[in-house]
């Protein structure tokens, strides 16, 4: 990548004297030993710096503020009327199945417990004048919230000098925390296996008193390989208007652990409607689908919106992009194509991202009836790093900010609100993650 005209975050002086007392290379061993030891599996798949990065504890209230108020955003849209809802959020596929397939806003409770996490840049100095600019919203089977406490605590355990110089927020703990607020035993909807950021969670559960259960329903009819221990496989019922796994288990609440494509809606179709109609509560709930959607950008980018939903439309103003939809703006997209990309509002994990020459040839592939399933969004210059990895060797890459929320509403208010985490994800070979 070419990286002119992008801010540099430089290591700070604290890193530059933790490793010169390191030789980098004995230092990524004993990062790879951590690693290996902790047993978790597969933890050393993926790679992972070994150079934290380091925000000032002065730019905290700024993610906090940003944060809040996307989390608010969010929250009182879908807490509005029905009809309300249906005009404001965009027609899609996704939207629609959960609205006229699923009812989630017919049958929808009062209270909403959940997290998020929200796919932010930082572009500039990280202080007051330059506030956090979100990419998108995740809310269901978004994965790094335990893998951050993880990777912060490995890090900090191998530089000692720098333990007692940071703050460090242990994300895993503050999702036990949010769960626990629904009760302690908490069954987790799963397919035929699990990751090693589950696994972590479960550990940090257990070290809390709380339980996290991996369940794969019988509906789902997968078979679970020995491979997967702490994945049960029992059928799902409802008893008096209560979710009921096994024989006797009464979870307090449930969650699902992987994130949504519509094929997943259909295929569990039954399943969760059921779950959106019992009185057992859901962590995360399906609701959250309708703002996950990449049309919440478009949304939070209309100030009468933020003015309706935040009371002033001046919140925010600087931290969300320009977006709106592809429909009748094909001739912009092309003339515009350097700052812009084009997202499918039902596209997760960087699939369905176009730009540049990618964008034009897409653009030929979506057919009229089809525009407004897209998002055209302004192109950022995401702040780069360095960055020294366990399976790489060390390189300059742009860098996004996974903010973790931890929300509990009811009411038209928080009953708890917590940024319980950042994680940083690091590239030198795209843009997708704009």
């Amino acid at each position: 990548m070419n990286f002119k005209n992008y801010y540099h975050e430089k290591p700070s002086r604290e890193i530059k004297q933790a490793l010169r007392k390191l030789r980098s290379s004995d230092h990524k061993i004993g990062v790879w030993n951590a690693f290996i030891e902790s047993d978790l599996t597969d933890v050393t798949d993926d790679d992972f710096s070994i150079l934290p990065r380091l925000l000032p504890e002065s730019y905290m209230p700024m993610i906090r503020q940003n944060a809040k108020d996307v989390t608010t955003f969010c929250l009182r849209l879908l807490s509005l009327p029905e009809k309300e809802i249906r005009a404001i959020v965009p027609p899609g596929p996704i939207r629609d199945f959960l609205i006229d397939e699923l009812e989630v806003l017919k049958y929808r409770h009062k209270r909403m417990t959940g997290s998020f996490r929200f796919d932010m840049a930082i572009v500039g100095p990280p202080n007051s004048r330059h506030p956090l600019q979100l990419l998108e919203i995740n809310e269901i089977g978004f994965d790094g919230l335990a893998r951050s406490t993880f990777f912060q605590k490995t890090l900090l355990s191998l530089l000692p000098q720098l333990k007692s110089r940071v703050i460090s927020l242990d994300t895993a703990a503050a999702e036990v925390r949010n769960m626990r607020r629904l009760g302690p035993q908490i069954a987790r909807v799963q397919y035929d296996c699990y990751n090693w950021d589950e696994e972590y969670l479960l550990q940090t559960a257990e070290k809390m008193k709380s339980k996290v259960h991996l369940i794969s329903p019988s509906q789902f009819g997968c078979k679970i390989d020995e491979e997967f221990p702490l994945l049960k496989k029992a059928p799902f019922s409802f008893q008096n208007g209560r979710a009921k796994i096994g024989s006797d288990f009464l979870p307090d609440a449930l969650n699902m652990s992987f994130a949504f494509g519509l094929a997943d809606y259909k295929k569990g179709r039954d399943l969760y409607k059921k779950i959106i109609r019992s009185k057992t509560p859901q962590y995360g709930p399906f609701i959250t689908g309708l703002v996950a959607s990449k049309t919440i950008l478009i949304l939070l980018a209309d100030p009468h919106l933020r003015r309706k939903l935040l009371g002033s439309s001046a919140k925010l103003q600087n931290s969300i992009l320009p977006a709106f939809s592809l429909t009748g703006q094909t001739e912009l997209a092309r003339e515009q194509r350097a700052n812009l990309v084009l997202k499918h509002a039902d596209g997760f994990g960087g699939e369905q991202v176009f730009m540049d020459h990618d964008l034009l040839r897409q653009l030929k592939r979506i057919s009229p009836r089809q525009q407004h399933e897209w998002v055209l969004q302004k192109k950022t210059r995401l702040n780069s790093i360095d960055v020294n990895g366990i399976l790489s060797r060390p390189k300059r890459a742009i860098s996004d900010l996974g903010v973790f929320v931890h929300y509990d509403w009811q009411d038209g208010k928080y009953r708890h609100f917590e940024v319980g985490g950042l994680m940083s994800r690091a590239t030198n070979k795209g843009l997708k993650v704009n």
